[in-house]
């Protein structure tokens, strides 16, 4: 599963990428001119380091409930990927009438082979290990609206994972006492507190956000009990510098303590956190990142950002904050799902010292 794939493909799946967003396919397309419901329903491909070559099938409804500011939307993928992976993920971001009750969410089943790193900030790529794992689940944050646009709710995830790990690999053994070869399941819960001034969920422009949330979790692993408790903080600010123009910035830190689960474990990379690491590349008990993005919008449909990120992992929350970190920088091109709705389809390419990554994918990192 190498985590780079030919040039000519990237290229190739980006132009045909570029069209479905451009919305060549009018006839899986309804909008309704009154109240600016959107429905999409796409065959669609993209890119990752974790996935390579992704094939999906993609359908997107976005609509304002009565009296609500936001605009709420609920999507579906069903992907099949050139790894050999499947998905099947159903998120939702849903504001109630006068947006007294907001409901963010997802489920999610995933058969995966994957790259194992080990644990800490100085893992070696070369000392990589793949295995396998089945994945259900459920991740759930309802909020009740307390005043102007502050919510507080219950945060709820629940997870059930079948790994296959490899017999005779020493790179886990740092991980089964926590884990186990038969893998675990667990249930977490805790309140989440939300102040959320954004334009727009999925591509916003100007505002503020901020979510604290910490939760604690309790399940089985091995057949023994495992408990252990999780805190993040994302705070999130847009700034418009334009009529076309903004900067984003996003800091997130997590702390966990206890027998966490390995992939409830802090981790850099992907997509959304820190791209240009493959997702899992750092992974441990705590987490700092700051990210920044500036967004243009250049003409229609099509605009541009250029990014950067930098953070790392922490086996203690003693440890110089500051010492070994992770830079990234990186580059790309948005294009619109839909004239009169701004989510995006991005294609972006980021620069590691470590590695690089070129990602093709639905909405803003943040």
């Amino acid at each position: 599963m190498p985590p780079h794939g030919n040039i000519a493909k990237r290229v190739c799946l980006a132009i045909c990428l570029l069209l479905l967003a451009s919305g060549l396919h009018p006839s899986l397309a309804q909008e309704a001119e009154e109240d600016s419901t959107l429905f999409k329903a796409l065959p669609l491909a993209y890119y990752t380091p974790e996935t390579r070559i992704a094939f999906e099938a993609f359908a997107f409804y976005s609509y304002y409930s009565k009296g609500s500011h936001r605009k709420s939307n609920i999507r579906l993928f069903a992907t099949y990927t050139q790894n050999r992976q499947y998905l099947l993920t159903v998120p939702w971001q849903v504001y109630t009438a006068d947006d007294r009750f907001f409901l963010n969410g997802s489920l999610d089943y995933r058969k995966f082979p994957e790259y194992y790193y080990g644990l800490g900030n100085d893992t070696a790529e070369a000392q990589r290990a793949l295995y396998e794992f089945s994945a259900f689940t459920l991740s759930s944050k309802s909020y009740s609206k307390l005043e102007n646009d502050t919510y507080l709710g219950i945060a709820l995830q629940a997870q059930w994972l079948l790994p296959e790990i490899p017999e005779n690999e020493p790179l886990f053994d740092d991980i089964i006492p926590e884990t186990g070869e038969m893998g675990y399941s667990y249930l977490s819960l805790g309140p989440s507190f939300m102040w959320d001034r954004r334009d727009h969920i999925l591509a916003p422009s100007t505002g503020s956000y901020l979510e604290f949330t910490p939760v604690f979790g309790l399940g089985k692993a091995n057949e023994n009990p495992v408990y252990f408790g999780l805190a993040s903080l994302d705070i999130r600010d847009y700034w418009k510098l334009g009529e076309r123009s903004t900067w984003a910035n996003q800091f997130v830190a997590q702390f966990s303590l206890g027998a966490v689960p390995y992939r409830v474990l802090p981790t850099l990379g992907g997509p959304l956190l820190h791209r240009g690491y493959y997702q899992g590349r750092f992974r441990d008990k705590h987490l700092m990142i700051l990210q920044s993005e500036f967004r243009q919008q250049v003409i229609g449909r099509f605009g541009f950002v250029v990014f950067g990120s930098v953070g790392r992992v922490y086996p203690d929350i003693r440890t110089d904050l500051f010492q070994n970190m992770h830079p990234a920088v990186g580059a790309g091109l948005r294009v619109r799902v839909s004239k009169r709705d701004r989510t995006n389809v991005r294609f972006d390419y980021s620069i590691t010292p470590d590695s690089t990554g070129f990602y093709i994918y639905f909405a803003e990192s943040f």
